[in-house]
């Protein structure tokens, strides 16, 4: 197929709704990176400890998905998927704007922004949840795969427009500022949300009232628990999320105590990383098949732990861009092959309890990531934390490669029971 027709067949072409949904889900996803990176900056200019206080923070802002999760993705199933999104916007949107408020009266420390950092994290798994569940609805299966390699990547097409931003605006015209602009973001991806026509209810027999909560709760554990092919594949993602995830500690951190940079090169950095994920989604999107998906992956951990243990080395600042580029590729290429292989395993009526049970998963391992990097770093220093992270990727490459597998392929019939 010939370029111009691969134009034409592409799920952003063919299905307005899914437009609509990825522009709302991008700038809501750059509204909420724009924050993280905003507040990071004023967090680790405060004095005292900054790595420990940055570690702090972004456990904390984990905590809530992993303890609510659970709980949320029955929920999902049962209610309308593009009320709960909207409902899940506007709530981060109110705490937002009562940081920006107490902000601007000089009256926000460190406590009260992780309390209220805490209470807007509190709806971002309902969020999640509800993208992660409509993707299906959006466009038709042919096209699944595509779609899905898309939306895996909305944090990384949000990091770049947020990393510029954010650091643009907070040089030019101030941490206030910028927070006003935050502000902006979230209520343009409300808007796009809103025109999303396609009927997200819940599917017949999960509806409000005729399934009860608990039993759900039940079938979806217990759909993961007897499937042990799926949950092979489930810890490893857990754990290679624990080495990855820290990247965003790390960043403003390798910036400012190893490279001696100043803010624009935390924008340069996380630009690079996105880059090179928004280079790699898009060269997925085109494609519908994956033939020996364990192998991939296995490839694409081992060029992200290559690429940590470099950037870790702090050689120089071109060349921890580059290495941010390769890692950037590889961790989209990671989010959009497992998405894939959740997408196409897990039944439609199990995705919200499958998808808050993952969630959960990657959450309860962010808080410990998150606290290791900050203390660890504020010890050792953050490039020895990297390359122990690398290190630990390496050892996955290998498990991925020996556990028992769901499918061969994605995108074929076959499925491995």
């Amino acid at each position: 197929m010939i370029l111009p027709d691969k134009l034409r067949d592409h799920p952003l072409v063919l299905f307005p709704d899914f437009r609509n949904f990825i522009a709302g889900s991008v700038l809501v996803a750059v509204a909420a990176r724009y924050f993280a990176i905003a507040i990071a900056w004023w967090v680790i200019s405060l004095e005292g400890e900054n790595g420990e206080n940055l570690g702090i923070l972004m456990a904390v802002q984990a905590l809530p998905i992993f303890l609510l999760s659970p709980f949320i993705g029955p929920l999902i199933d049962r209610y309308n998927k593009k009320n709960c999104m909207i409902i899940g916007v506007c709530m981060q949107l109110f705490f937002l704007a009562v940081i920006v408020w107490l902000m601007y009266g000089d009256k926000l420390g460190f406590v009260t922004l992780a309390v209220l950092s805490f209470a807007m994290c509190c709806f971002m798994p309902q969020l999640e949840a509800s993208i992660s569940t409509s993707v299906a609805k959006l466009v038709d299966e042919e096209r699944l795969t595509s779609a899905v390699a898309l939306q895996s990547s909305i944090v990384e097409f949000s990091n770049i427009i947020a990393a510029v931003l954010s650091t643009s605006v907070i040089a030019v015209a101030g941490m206030l500022q910028a927070l006003y602009l935050n502000i902006a973001l979230y209520v343009c991806g409300t808007l796009f949300l809103f025109l999303i026509k396609v009927d997200l209810s819940a599917e017949p027999g999960n509806a409000e009232g005729e399934v009860n909560y608990w039993e759900e709760l039940k079938r979806g554990l217990s759909y993961i628990w007897n499937y042990k092919e799926l949950r092979a594949f489930g810890v490893v993602y857990a754990c290679s999320a624990f080495f990855i995830l820290p990247i965003f500690i790390m960043i403003p951190l390798l910036v400012k105590n190893v490279l001696h940079e100043t803010v624009t090169w935390v924008a340069v950095l996380e630009t690079c990383f996105s880059v090179g994920a928004v280079v790699m989604t898009v060269g997925m999107s085109f494609r519908q098949q994956y033939r020996n998906f364990y192998r991939k992956y296995a490839v694409v951990l081992a060029f992200t732990a290559i690429a940590m243990i470099v950037s870790g080395m702090g050689i120089h600042p071109n060349v921890v861009a580059g290495s941010m580029i390769v890692m950037g590729a590889m961790f989209a290429a990671m989010l959009a092959l497992a998405n894939m292989l959740f997408q196409f395993t897990v039944p439609q009526e199990l995705k919200g309890r499958f998808f808050g049970l993952v969630a959960t998963a990657i959450a309860g391992t962010a808080p410990l990531s998150y606290m290791f990097v900050g203390f660890v770093s504020d010890w050792l220093g953050v490039d020895r934390v990297m390359t122990v992270c690398g290190t630990g990727l390496l050892l996955l490459t290998v498990s991925v490669l020996l556990i028992p597998r769901v499918r061969r392929h994605i995108g074929y019939d076959d499925v491995i029971s």
